[in-house]
């Protein structure tokens, strides 16, 4: 081989080189852009739920200690009512904030309170996630998913907070961060 035909054959194989490093380069800025559209927010969305504006659907059982617990009991206050589930990464990173708003809402006596029904899972992961996160409010389960279908929630996290009345003013989809709560809750004072 020439010296003419051997620097041809390495500009095709630069030439080839340097196509496969800008494919991989393509692939992986097309691989971070899909990845980055579709992670979930870090943050909870509000969302037009039909339920604006309307009664709260009755939402009465027994909590996972066995306590009975009912929404019409907490008329005359505002009420969080948070859909969760064991396995749910954004529930878990949602749950740090939803304890910090509680307990800050007890030390001042608000009277807010919260409710969380679990949709979706076992007992056992129930109870686990209970315990882990220290929540002291009380917890309901919905196995057969009759309250998640009632207040129309189709995945978890999801909240909504009920007014004083009993009606829904406000309903959010993904994890509520702590200054979300607290917004959400001025408005509706405010209202």
């Amino acid at each position: 081989m020439t010296p003419k035909e051997a620097a041809a054959v390495a500009a095709r194989r630069g030439r080839h080189t340097a196509r496969w490093v800008a494919g991989l380069v393509a692939l992986v800025l097309v691989v971070v852009a899909v990845v980055a559209a579709t992670r979930p927010s870090s943050q909870a969305s509000s969302v037009d739920s039909p339920l604006l504006g309307h009664t709260a659907p009755a939402l009465a059982t027994r909590d996972l200690g066995g306590q009975g617990v009912s929404l019409a009991a907490d008329r005359g206050a505002f009420v969080v009512v948070n859909f969760f589930a064991s396995w749910c990464p954004p529930c878990a990173s949602e749950e740090p904030s939803l304890v910090r708003f509680a307990f800050e809402q007890h030390e001042q006596h608000t009277g807010v309170r919260l409710l969380s029904v679990d949709i979706d899972d076992s007992t056992a992961g129930a109870r686990r996630f209970v315990s882990e996160w220290g929540i002291t409010w009380p917890a309901v389960p919905d196995r057969a998913g009759q309250f998640a279908s009632e207040f129309g929630v189709g995945s978890p996290p999801m909240t909504f907070l009920v007014d004083p009345a009993g009606t829904v003013v406000a309903a959010f989809a993904g994890p509520m961060t702590y200054g979300q709560l607290n917004s959400t809750l001025a408005a509706a004072r405010r209202g």
